[in-house]
């Protein structure tokens, strides 16, 4: 590695943690909002704001897994495309703070930006469409180990047929072209190009939800074996609450922008605090289908995020919902005794 990189902030501050211990979290999101603009009326003069993302708190400590589910428009990709600054120049309004090795995301201008993209990598939902079909498998995958000069050209093609080797690809693989791949295979092929440039942290935004069951398995088992080998820590991106806790440490439960409930994978799932936890897994289909259990259905539809409810956001649906629920915004605070185990919800202890 050039010495010039070495002497960026983020990677010292890495050598710091790797030789000290973790003595805190890898990434922490704070407060995180972003707000899409809007414009309405007759000669769209009136502005309004699309709140996709409003006061999302969370962190991920090194070598952890948190999985972050919810309904589809929830903000969940919202979440992880800002925290890798992948949302378009003047797109949002985005206010809050996102750390990184206890380093200021945002306040990062060009060079340390660019050596903090070497640490945080991103999997996108659809493999086809993250693959450019005009370049071979070989070159997406050489190409940001160029950019960042982590080989010289003549230790490219070994490089290359490594990271092919780790994810089930003989070497040749590196010739061949996007559309001569199945669908797992395109998925395999983005999560080599996301090791690239070694990470530490990679965002899964819903890897496997686009593949059939069988091959779900393959590539959760993939990411498994991975991070066990690299030292790799996950953002893992869902809406199916089965696929989450098979994959997490912890899960945070989003709705309307917000965070309802986090804890450790098991005691969520197993003991949930807030009514939409509890929704979201009675919506979860059951391997044996003669096995009788009462689903929660909610009332109503989600509420539009230019237009959120005032309190808790999950209110108008909620069987539990009192006065206070639609006058206050309940905190996100322990439950059950388990510092651990926290609900935004008035009506849960």
């Amino acid at each position: 590695m050039p010495k010039a990189q070495e002497r960026t902030p983020i990677e010292a501050a890495l050598r710091r943690e790797t030789a000290n211990g973790p003595p805190g979290p890898l990434l922490e999101v704070e407060n995180l909002r972003v707000y899409f603009p809007s414009s309405t009326g007759l000669f769209h003069s009136a502005r309004n704001y699309v709140r996709a993302v409003d006061g999302v708190s969370l962190t991920v400590a090194d070598g952890e897994t948190l999985g972050l589910v919810g309904e589809s428009g929830c903000g969940k990709t919202t979440v992880g495309r800002a925290i890798l600054r992948l949302l378009p120049r003047g797109s949002a309004a985005i206010s809050g703070s996102v750390r990184f090795a206890g380093q200021d995301v945002y306040a990062l201008r060009r060079r340390p930006l660019r050596a903090l993209r070497r640490h945080m990598q991103i999997i996108f939902q659809d493999p086809a469409g993250s693959l450019n079909p005009r370049l071979t498998v070989g070159a997406m995958i050489g190409e940001p180990i160029l950019v960042h000069r982590l080989a010289r050209r003549d230790q490219l093609a070994d490089r290359v047929a490594e990271l092919l080797r780790r994810v089930g690809f003989s070497a040749d693989a590196a010739e061949r072209y996007p559309h001569e791949f199945s669908g797992g295979q395109k998925q395999r092929i983005g999560i080599a190009r996301a090791l690239a440039l070694n990470p530490r942290l990679i965002i899964c935004d819903e890897p496997v939800s686009a593949l059939d069951v069988s091959i779900q398995g393959q590539v959760l088992n993939l990411l498994a074996e991975l991070q066990a080998a690299l030292r790799l820590s996950y953002l893992f991106i869902a809406h199916n609450l089965a696929v989450v806790e098979h994959v997490s440490d912890r899960i945070a439960v989003m709705y309307l922008g917000r965070i309802m409930e986090v804890g450790p994978a098991t005691t969520v799932v197993r003991q949930p605090k807030h009514p939409y936890t509890e929704a979201l897994l009675s919506a979860v289909p059951q391997p044996e289908p003669r096995r009788q259990e009462e689903r929660l259905a909610l009332r109503g539809e989600v509420p539009s995020p230019a237009h959120p409810p005032s309190g808790c956001a999950f209110h108008p649906r909620c069987p539990l919902a009192q006065p206070r629920c639609r006058q206050e915004r309940p905190p996100l605070e322990p439950k059950g005794g388990d510092s651990t185990h926290l609900a935004a919800c008035w009506e849960t202890h």
